[in-house]
């Protein structure tokens, strides 16, 4: 068995509950509100640039050259896809180019960064892998439950998760992922699959912070 199915048997539960938060339910219907998607397109740009110097992080510890290269690429399209939200989205919906992060989003990206500097790289990139995987499969249920929605607002947002480059850096990480687990002992597996769920819970935080736009209570 690949590491990878033992830590998609540990967190299918959570992704059932990530599917089904109001969020990502009322966005396939295109019921979500206006001001919910731009709370989350906002927040989400904040976690790109952080999670981009995760990856570039992660990127220099590894050995392998072809592994090496895989994260760098990875780190620069987060970057470009952060700044392509700020040419468009940001002032389609008249978000400002500075964003205060959410205290749900200060947590999930001070976590992978101090995964990706301080624990091992195996556990580092065990770390980032939801934030592909989980991101993609809740991207391609949504996509492929479009066809009996009509004049969905979203519908242009959607459609980005059916793209290719996207299944190929998914399908990438999650192979490095297995390559890099099969070499390790089972105590550092064990570490892979608890920092690749407490991701998965943070997955499911981010969503659900957007939907009920929080805020600093202080």
């Amino acid at each position: 068995m690949k590491w990878t199915d033992k830590a998609w048997a540990r967190i299918a539960p959570h992704f059932e509950k990530i599917i089904d938060l109001p969020f990502n339910q009322e966005l396939l219907h295109g019921s979500l509100s206006k001001e919910s998607f731009k709370f989350y397109m906002a927040q989400d740009a904040y976690y790109l640039g952080e999670f981009g110097k995760a990856l570039s992080t992660i990127s220099g510890r590894l050995r392998d050259l072809d592994q090496v290269l895989a994260f760098s690429q990875f780190a620069s399209g987060a970057i470009v896809v952060e700044r392509a939200l700020h040419e468009g989205y940001f002032k389609i919906l008249g978000i400002p180019d500075q964003i205060e992060p959410s205290p749900t989003c200060l947590l999930y990206t001070n976590f992978l960064l101090t995964k990706s500097a301080y624990s091992s790289v195996e556990v580092a990139v065990a770390a980032v892998l939801p934030c592909f995987w989980i991101y993609k499969l809740v991207g391609d249920h949504i996509y492929s439950l479009q066809t009996g929605i009509v004049d969905n607002p979203y519908k242009n947002w959607i459609d980005t998760y059916a793209g290719e480059d996207f299944a190929k850096s998914v399908a990438q990480a999650i192979e490095i992922t297995n390559q890099l687990a099969t070499n390790s002992s089972e105590a550092l597996q064990e570490e892979m699959l608890e920092a690749f769920e407490m991701a998965t819970k943070l997955e499911w935080m981010f969503w659900d912070s957007a939907y009920r736009l929080e805020k600093w209570e202080i």
